[in-house]
């Protein structure tokens, strides 16, 4: 596939990436979820549940973060990967 294809073809380009984007936000509400339950039972910022939620929320945007890099990469290039 190159540019041209990709660029007639927008369900393609939405399907690029879209495995690392979904998990990214899949994992984004996860954390929000347990940094609202961890705050909701009194746990302060250093608590383990905290520290995991916020380390989770972290590694969720950076993978919705690499989702976005691939499908603007393909963008770019028109290259299949």
């Amino acid at each position: 596939m190159n540019g041209p294809e990709t660029a007639q073809d927008p369900q393609a380009l939405r399907r690029v990436g879209a495995r690392w984007r979904v998990a990214g936000v899949a994992l984004v509400l996860v954390a929000a979820l347990v940094i609202v339950v961890a705050r909701g039972l009194g746990r302060d910022l250093r608590s383990l549940p905290m520290i995991a939620g916020f380390s989770i929320l972290a590694l969720g945007w950076m993978l919705a973060f690499v989702g976005v890099w691939l499908r603007l990469q393909r963008t770019r290039s028109g290259q299949e990967r």
